[in-house]
């Protein structure tokens, strides 16, 4: 197995640019359920890209190198996006009611509510990793295997 790292890094970057656009279309209301789903599809795609870069000059990837590499570049992928969804949450949702609970002298309540929701960003930010990274790795086993067939 011949697992390179640096396409690794860059195919997770190219999926992390594009999470981090989805990312920032998430937090439009209509666009939002529209987009999410596309999140996954960026992981996936991380996990495919490896496989597509790493067989640039003509060399068979193996199956398991895909799936290495896939898992790389997705939990990458997935890592971005999860931090740039979790940032934003927190600011336009978090700080958002903590100011309208402080406005009401809810003093305890804002400081809960902040706590809450800075917990469970912390939450998806490693839950969004993980799934990145599985996902990042089916692509990239999918498609090495898909690659190796046809040759």
């Amino acid at each position: 197995m011949n697992f390179n790292s640096s396409i690794a890094i860059k195919a997770g970057l190219i999926g992390a640019a594009a999470g981090f656009v989805l990312a920032i279309l998430g937090r439009i209301p209509f666009l939002g359920c529209v987009v999410a789903p596309l999140g996954w599809l960026v992981a996936v795609g991380a996990g495919v890209l490896y496989v597509h870069f790493a067989s640039g000059g003509g060399a068979a990837v193996q199956i398991a190198e895909g799936a290495v590499g896939g898992a790389v570049s997705g939990g990458v992928a997935g890592l971005v996006q999860a931090l740039i969804s979790g940032v934003l949450s927190i600011l336009f949702g978090s700080v958002r009611a903590a100011t309208n609970a402080l406005g009401q002298g809810e003093i305890g309540g804002a400081a809960i509510g902040a706590g809450v929701g800075f917990v469970a960003v912390v939450i998806a930010i490693i839950g969004g990793t993980i799934f990145g990274a599985v996902l990042g790795a089916v692509g990239g086993l999918v498609y090495a295997a898909l690659k190796n067939q046809k040759a």
